[in-house]
């Protein structure tokens, strides 16, 4: 006993000791006649169930059964003290013989401070959790395996997703057409680094700017983001607006000034009266053909302005189907081009999440164009066709197609804003219209035999629970590449498919370099064969980055397999052309095995 009176009679915690038949208490320590208020004596005179408030003795009778059990137990029970203060304990207890006794050992300790921490801290929780409910910031949290643990209601709204659907999914099956966008790199860069990051990214589906910041609190990582597409329609009205008056001031200048000062000559002399009546009729051929000059001025700065009027702004996005607006833009287009039959083709039922007057507008310049490049009237085709979960819309004319010199300039004006100015076709703004739906636009011509120009509107799974308040995730499919190292022939194969943008070329590049510096294969086979559209936003990047490194990294043949896209194989040459003097040797080819062929013989 020696033993178990210096832990039982020295311990800090409150102890006791009763009897589990009579529920009497045995024998008290210090700490607890301290801790409740009793003498000795007192406590020495009650049960367990007079240490109970009133309103919980009932419950020590439904205990009884487990108190005269053997085994030992841990529970939280409310205590009252000799001046009638009730506290929470913790108790643990545990069978004891106790002067022939079949007793138990009860160890006390107060809870009170800690249910009173815990309570401030579940009352800041719900203060918290209403403040991130009710803010206009989206806020979303994710574990360190990329699980959605949180989506508040701010997110909801400018996302469009209920919470439902996303708690306990991945990020990215959730979220397929953010991969491989600004938000994904910086989303990895702050998974591997462990660092904050502040970033603006546009996320397409719903055509909004969100200024983003990410931060890790423990082992998971919080984004909150806030919708700055207002303000960056702002900016870019505003450097159009700059750019569209520094044009015009140019046309001003350098265009307008002649045809007047003709006219103020010429009128001059006739006020003064300087010209014979003979010479009236030549006068009056100048003022016209001055006259014609100044009007084809005037009308090149109108187009200018009404370029600029083209398209709604980002916020007007909407269901609709897109079967309809077709129709509607080809009979508004068709009562306007009375020399030429528009015949339309479509081959299902599509639905659309975006901005709808844009699209259309975007539409009609297709046509326009493709009636400006059959000028002796026929048919034009518009076809509407859904390949690997993309709208595609093409507009084909039967006119004189294209040469390869005007199809560059196209090309070219579709990345470079002063080539785009000086096409005059509104071209220029249908990619515009493509890129803010994650699209692009591309042409297919042959000199003769006419030409198609394509617009991709790619579907999203927002897009999709928009219109049936539900989905799977699966509607969008991006581009893939598919990589195959050959270590007999010490070649690296690359076979992209898909419709690519920047950010997904600029991915793949990346995991290409990576496989090269893992397998050491200096030899690479650049495969576009299933390469679809055109990736021209991305040829500057390829040039100027991509393959530097890769020469960096010891490549010392590539093979580049074109696509059948004329626009995919213009990004090729342009591309290459951009290489001039670069130390890596680079073919192009119509087919894999005249590719495999070369790079064989280069070993």
């Amino acid at each position: 006993m020696a033993s178990f009176d210096i832990l039982f009679y020295e311990s800090h915690n409150p102890m006791w000791v009763f009897d589990i038949c009579t529920l009497a208490i045995l024998e008290v320590n210090n700490a607890a006649v301290e801790a409740y208020g009793y003498t000795k004596k007192e406590f020495l005179s009650k049960t367990i169930r007079d240490l109970r408030p009133p309103e919980d003795v009932e419950q020590v009778e439904l205990l009884l059964p487990e108190i005269r059990a053997t085994k030992t137990h841990l529970r939280e029970f409310r205590h009252k003290d000799k001046a009638g203060h009730v506290f929470h304990v913790e108790v643990m207890s545990y069978p004891i013989d106790f002067e022939g006794h079949e007793a138990r050992l009860v160890v006390t300790q107060n809870v009170e401070e800690k249910k009173a921490i815990a309570g401030e801290l579940e009352l800041t929780q719900t203060k918290l959790n209403r403040m991130l409910e009710t803010t206009s910031i989206g806020f979303l949290r994710v574990d360190d395996h990329s699980t959605i643990t949180y989506w508040n209601h701010a997110a909801e709204q400018m996302i469009g997703y209920d919470r439902k659907y996303l708690l306990g999914k991945n990020i990215w099956d959730v979220f397929p057409e953010a991969v491989d966008t600004n938000f994904y790199i910086r989303y990895q860069e702050a998974i591997e680094n462990r660092n904050n990051a502040e970033f603006e990214s546009y996320f397409w589906p719903v055509q909004k700017w969100f200024g983003v910041i990410i931060y890790f609190v423990d082992e998971e990582l919080v984004i909150h983001f806030r919708d700055i597409t207002e303000t960056k329609i702002y900016e870019e009205e505003l450097l159009k607006k700059i750019d569209q008056l520094k044009e015009i001031s140019y046309l001003n200048s350098h265009y307008i000034r002649k045809p007047v000062a003709s006219l103020l000559g010429l009128t001059g002399l006739i006020n003064q009266d300087l010209v014979e009546g003979n010479e009236y009729k030549d006068i009056a051929g100048h003022i016209h053909e001055c006259s014609r000059e100044l009007d084809h001025v005037v009308r090149r700065i109108n187009n200018k302005v009404n370029d600029e009027m083209g398209y709604a702004v980002y916020d007007q996005i909407q269901n609709f189907s897109l079967n309809h607006l077709v129709e509607n833009v080809v009979v508004e287009a068709s009562a306007f081009h009375k020399d030429h039959r528009l015949i339309l083709k479509n081959n299902e039922e599509v639905l659309c999440y975006g901005n709808k007057h844009s699209i259309g507008a975007a539409l009609h310049r297709l046509i326009d164009n493709a009636a400006k490049f059959s000028p002796d009237g026929g048919d034009i085709e518009v076809c509407l066709d859904v390949v690997k979960h993309n709208a595609i819309l093409s507009v084909h004319d039967f006119g004189v197609g294209i040469d390869k010199a005007t199809l560059n300039r196209i090309f070219m004006g579709f990345t470079n804003k002063k080539t785009a100015a000086q096409l005059g076709t509104g071209l220029a703004t249908v990619s515009d219209i493509a890129h803010r739906h994650n699209g692009n636009v591309w042409v297919e011509s042959k000199p003769g035999k006419g030409s198609t120009f394509s617009m991709r509107l790619p579907m999203s799974n927002i897009g999709v629970y928009k219109q049936a308040g539900t989905t799977d995730f699966s509607a969008y499919q991006g581009p893939g590449l598919d990589l195959n190292y050959l270590p007999d022939d010490d070649v690296l194969i690359a076979n992209w498919h898909g419709f690519h943008t920047l950010h997904t070329v600029k991915t793949g590049c990346l995991r290409i370099l990576a496989e090269a510096a893992n397998t050491g294969a200096k030899l690479i086979l650049n495969d576009n064969t299933g390469v679809a559209g055109t990736w021209n936003d991305a040829v500057e990047w390829v040039s100027s980055e991509f393959f530097p490194s890769l020469r960096d990294g010891g490549a010392t043949h590539l093979a580049w397999v074109y696509s059948p896209s004329t626009f995919s194989r213009i990004s090729t040459d342009v591309t290459i052309a951009n290489l001039d003097g670069f130390e890596v040797d680079i073919q192009t080819f119509e087919n894999r095995d005249a590719a495999m062929t070369w790079l064989r013989d280069a070993r």
